[in-house]
């Protein structure tokens, strides 16, 4: 993404700026284009909130595409560089805008959102979590200083973006502790590890942000600082670089902010087996290539009837199968040995469990007199409550009669009397007409229509015979 020419980058942002912003509407030129354009520095003196207001239109503006990914400089995403943004933001018909060294200024010392790398580095240091770090001479400390052979100087004219930055980390923060944590190893990385994890970073309409080592770097720092995950310079192991050796741990899912994740020597030496397997790995690959390679080359040359080379290059074959054997038998012997660990440390998880529920439900049966006396408690308070209710009971059917006057005895004999009388059949006069027959009802109903629509035809015949008679 960073890697693209500077007409690239320009066609990028303002292809993102005409889609997000009425303001840089790639047609139309607004009034309040012209004047951010223009050169507003006047402003400050004679119209103090016109000049703000640019300046903050400004900031929101940078600000927001650079978290997104085009407002960056070619190798870093965390910064931007302030000799080339009036460069990124060139219109056609309009030019450079002419007033952003003020908007940089005003974000390096009034809002601090713009930072120089070595100001960075002094407000968010990475704390030397060494326990042998107390006995080493002055000469060992400079040269053992955490990291600062890993993180390249930047320029002066680069800064870095500190408002992307914490959006960056707590994305991070986020993606790591939305994951299940099924084993005790998933809160510790490598550089490699994490890089892998995090290095790209989800951003607008589903475009990715690929964070360079520097970068990384950058945000690491800030979770130092923040979010408390601890970076531990583990020993280097064979063929690995200085960065993979790095350890990197999260803290537990409830410590994330108040406490500091603390790498202790077992999280050094797992880190090592980590590197030394990815390490592996890598060799494996390669003289898997080799292998293939020579056999390719065996074949050639015993196709062309070149015995002696092809016998060299099978001799050959056979040397690196050899060495391709002792490294996998060495691989799985490591990769043995990291499972073993891990489940270790999850048994050890699930023993202590096992013991503060032992340890709770001892304490609480400890007190056998405290037991005993409880269920009497409970005892006397269930036979309070029988009493209690059967008094409610007692109570309740003395005011039932009160209130009707009557015993139950009478008022069961008038409802025996009431269901005798629903019992009786009904009288005649209160013997209900039959049922209507409704289709007999129909047909009587059509025909009496039919008679009216249709006049009968011997009425017709009559009145036809005395027109004639007449």
């Amino acid at each position: 993404m960073n890697t693209h020419s500077l007409t690239g980058r320009i066609t990028r942002l303002q292809d993102h700026l005409s889609s997000q912003y009425v303001d840089f509407d790639r047609e139309t030129t607004t009034d309040r284009l012209q004047s951010l354009y223009s050169d507003f520095s006047k402003l400050k003196i004679l119209n103090p909130y016109g000049y703000d207001a640019n300046v903050n239109y400004w900031r929101a503006v940078i600000l927001d595409c650079n978290l997104h990914g085009y407002l960056t400089t070619k190798d870093y995403s965390c910064f931007i560089d302030k000799d080339e943004l009036a460069d990124l933001f060139y219109r056609p018909q309009k030019g450079k805008p002419l007033s952003l060294n003020h908007v940089i200024e005003d974000m390096t010392e009034k809002t601090h959102d713009l930072i120089t790398q070595k100001d960075y580095e002094k407000r968010y240091p990475i704390q030397a979590s060494n326990p042998s770090s107390s006995k080493l001479t002055w000469l060992q400390w400079i040269y053992y200083t955490p990291y600062h052979w890993l993180i390249p100087e930047t320029s002066a004219h680069l800064y870095i973006v500190l408002p992307t930055v914490q959006e960056y980390a707590k994305i991070i923060i986020q993606q790591h502790y939305s994951k299940p944590l099924c084993s005790s190893l998933d809160n510790l990385f490598t550089f490699l590890e994490f890089r892998e994890e995090y290095g790209t970073i989800p951003c607008h309409q589903e475009t990715i942000v690929q964070l360079s080592d520097l970068d990384i770097w950058v945000v690491l720092r800030y979770l130092h600082h923040c979010y408390g995950v601890a970076i531990a310079d583990a020993f280097k192991t064979f063929g690995a670089a200085t960065s993979s050796s790095t350890a990197i741990k999260f803290p537990d899912r409830n410590e994330a902010v108040q406490v500091i994740a603390r790498i202790t020597d077992n999280d050094k030496a797992i880190i090592n087996l980590k590197t030394a397997c990815s390490t592996l790995h890598k060799q494996v690959d390669e003289l898997q290539l080799k292998s293939e390679e020579f056999l390719k080359l065996t074949r050639e040359y015993s196709e062309k009837n070149q015995k002696p080379q092809a016998v060299y290059m099978l001799r050959k074959k056979k040397q690196i199968e050899e060495i391709l054997d002792r490294r996998l038998k060495t691989l799985e012997t490591m990769e043995t040995i990291l499972l073993k660990i891990e489940t270790s440390q999850n048994d050890l998880q699930v023993v202590e469990a096992f013991n503060m529920g032992a340890n709770t439900l001892r304490s609480l049966l400890s007190d056998k007199g405290t037991v005993e006396q409880t269920m009497d408690k409970l005892q006397d308070t269930l036979e309070d409550q029988k009493q209690v209710e059967e008094a409610m009971t007692i109570g309740n059917e003395e005011i039932s009669n009160q209130t009707i006057g009557m015993t139950n005895e009478e008022l069961e004999n008038e409802l025996d009397s009431m269901i005798t009388a629903d019992k009786r059949p009904p009288s005649r006069r209160e013997t209900l007409t039959q049922p209507i027959d409704t289709e007999s009802e129909l047909l009587r109903l059509q025909t009496v229509l039919s008679s009216l629509n249709h006049p009968p035809s011997s009425a017709y015949q009559r009145r036809t015979k005395t027109k004639e008679l007449a």
